[in-house]
């Protein structure tokens, strides 16, 4: 078998062909250097304009601050706080009130803080809560909630003054408030520290003496000393509490009242007795003979 080899011709290469070559080669290089320079002038161009940006907002703030130093005490001027209004007060007087704002002359209405003023203000011992309120362009408006009176507290150097929540008030001295129950069985200068624990059997006290004074009218007069042994005195009649479940006890010796023929609050004590009510569904009556 025979092979037959098949000559093939050279490829003829022109002077125009040679050209074209030529010609795409340069536009690929010139192409290549055209895009470096681009990318370059485009970097160039992006650099310039934050350089610029940052130069506006640098110049821009340096423009504010010099705005903000010339032009403040012009527009503090336009908001100087000229009248202070106070709502809701009974014991505490205005100018109380101002004194503990503390606000200096030149003060102007967006410098101030409520929250700040509220605090202020509730530092007086009367006041138990303050809302501030700023009104454009002068104006702080302050609606007070007093503290209500609720027990006199007599202790071995002196009355004071209490409200249900055992905040001390006022020091009496030997004054006192006949309208008011008193309490007994209080360490004054623990009471006047504020702390929770001591002004416990305050608030123990104040609300029984509201619960025995509704049904029983008079004055209670309570000793808190030991909360697991509550004596109250009202209208000749003496009643013994235990803290724990003051409401369940008055509300059994009203039930039984009716039949306690010998309990009169008269206040004469003729027919006084004595009352124990700290034992679970009983009530004990006590003649005093």
């Amino acid at each position: 078998m025979s092979l037959g080899w098949r000559k093939t011709r050279p490829s003829k290469v022109t002077p125009r062909a040679n050209a074209r070559s030529e010609s795409g080669q340069d536009r690929r290089r010139g192409a290549a250097a055209g895009g470096y320079w681009s990318r370059l002038g485009r970097g160039l161009l992006i650099s310039l304009r934050v350089i610029a940006t940052v130069v506006v907002l640098v110049g821009g703030c340096s423009g504010l601050f010099v705005l903000a130093r010339e032009v403040g005490p012009l527009t503090r001027e336009w908001f100087l706080v000229r009248s202070v209004s106070v709502n809701g007060l009974h014991h505490v007087t205005r100018k109380e009130v101002i004194g503990r704002l503390a606000l200096k002359p030149d003060t102007a209405l967006y410098s101030i803080n409520p929250t700040w003023l509220a605090d202020r203000v509730k530092t007086h011992p009367w006041i138990k809560d303050a809302t501030v309120v700023l009104k454009p362009l002068h104006e702080i408006h302050i609606d007070i909630v007093e503290r209500e009176p609720a027990v006199v507290v007599r202790t071995v150097a002196e009355n004071l003054l209490t409200d249900a929540e055992g905040v001390l008030l006022a020091h009496l001295g030997s004054s006192d408030d006949p309208t008011l129950p008193m309490l007994s069985g209080v360490d004054g200068r623990r009471l006047a520290q504020g702390k929770a624990e001591d002004r416990r059997p305050v608030q123990v006290g104040a609300a029984l003496a509201r619960m025995v004074g509704q049904t029983t009218g008079g004055r209670p007069d309570i000793n808190v000393g030991n909360l697991s042994n509550l004596v109250v005195v009202v209208q000749g009649v003496t009643f013994q509490f235990s803290e724990s479940s003051m409401d369940q006890q008055w509300s059994r010796f009203l039930k039984m009242r009716p039949a306690l023929r010998d309990v009169a609050f008269d206040g004469e004590g003729a027919r006084a007795n004595e009352i124990d009510l700290r034992f679970a569904d009983r009530v004990i009556v006590r003649g005093r003979g």
